[in-house]
């Protein structure tokens, strides 16, 4: 019995071996030109169907807006030397705190700058800035009218002037801020695009595509300058915060030092009295810290030196290598190209649907 249970699976295996087929491309070209000769006979229906998809085609360029496309490409350059030895102990001693010079660590290093252009608190900004010859209305306003949507949002928000500029007096609603957020995502997800064009370089590249030329290259060129202003200012914060706070003490100093020296100069006019002149105690005690707040004054004006040094060398520069010339790049649909799709796509949807219809019938 075990003899014929082994005899039994042998024969099992072989015939599934034997009904697995090898696939074979010249079979496939094969069944694909008897198919294709089978439906022949239906040549007509063919062109019918191939031509009403070629109409479809045709439609959707019709109602496919064109895009224009402004590019922006820029480089930002940091100093990258390690501000250690010498200087940082010169610094240290007056309490100050330069790490931010160590090198390119922090929130925006790197490939951070990326995400920075796609903020949604700075595309708020560049939305609600005046555009200009129209300064009543912002950049948002003339948006919704190349999107056809300014109507429908009149409707919603129940208000006919929205998007006022950001600072002029305009009192908004909830639903106009949801319409500016509607309007945030979708350039964000469709129309924005940030990238380095090789990993190996600096240079970055921003892409923007609205369907109104004059919006894409201010709203490109606006984003740019925003994000600028923001990256400066954030990666010498800490820096600026250390110059104010050595001037401060610097401006004080000198006001008491110009205070000692106008008194001691008055008492020597009052003085001029040998009855009244003052006792050698009082004129050491002056002369003493006249000297002290010399020496402070002189070794702050040092490190406030220094430190504007610092400001400067850190201070990152945004060069702007190529920005949008007009006539920006036209994104359109061609007519030839998509009924020559639909065309395609028609004659071969009936193909499949044919070979189904007829394996079923046989």
């Amino acid at each position: 019995m075990p003899m014929m249970s082994d005899t039994t699976e042998s024969a099992a295996s072989k015939s599934v071996q034997t009904e697995t087929r090898p696939f074979l491309v010249g079979a496939l070209w094969t069944g694909l030109w008897t198919d294709l000769q089978q439906l022949a006979g239906h040549w007509r229906l063919l062109l019918l169907s191939g031509f009403f998809f070629a109409l479809l085609g045709a439609g959707y360029a019709w109602f496919k807006k064109p895009v224009y496309q402004a590019r922006v490409s820029f480089v930002i350059e940091e100093n990258k030397q390690n501000a250690g030895g010498l200087f940082s102990a010169l610094a240290g001693q007056i309490g100050m705190d330069l790490s931010a010079l160590s090198g390119t660590s922090g929130v925006l290093a790197g490939d951070n700058v990326l995400e920075l252009l796609k903020s949604p608190t700075l595309l708020k900004k560049v939305l609600l800035s005046p555009y200009p010859g129209d300064t009543s209305h912002s950049l948002a306003w003339h948006y919704a009218i190349a999107n056809d949507k300014l109507e429908q949002y009149q409707r919603k928000s129940g208000k006919q002037d929205l998007f006022a500029v950001e600072g002029m007096p305009a009192q908004k609603n909830r639903v106009e801020d949801s319409l500016l957020i509607v309007m945030v995502n979708r350039i964000i997800e469709k129309e924005i695009s940030v990238y380095k064009p090789d990993r190996k370089l600096s240079v970055f590249r921003l892409d923007l595509t609205t369907r109104s030329e004059a919006l894409s290259a201010l709203m490109s060129m606006r984003l740019i300058r925003k994000a600028s202003d923001f990256y400066i200012e954030t990666k010498t914060r800490r820096l600026r915060i250390n110059v104010d706070r050595l001037q401060g003490k610097a401006d004080s100093i000198a006001g008491l030092l110009n205070n000692k020296t106008t008194v001691a100069a008055s008492k020597d006019l009052l003085n001029a009295n040998p009855a009244y002149i003052s006792t050698t105690v009082d004129a050491e005690i002056s002369t003493r810290e006249k000297s002290m707040l010399s020496i402070l004054y002189s070794d702050l004006n040092k490190s406030l030196d220094l430190t504007r040094t610092a400001l400067i060398q850190e201070t990152p520069t945004i060069e702007l290598i190529d920005t949008p010339d007009l006539p920006l790049k036209k994104i359109y649909t061609s007519y030839p190209l998509a009924m020559m799709i639909g065309f395609l796509c028609g004659v071969l949807l009936f193909g499949i649907l044919g070979k189904t219809v007829m394996h079923r019938i046989h």
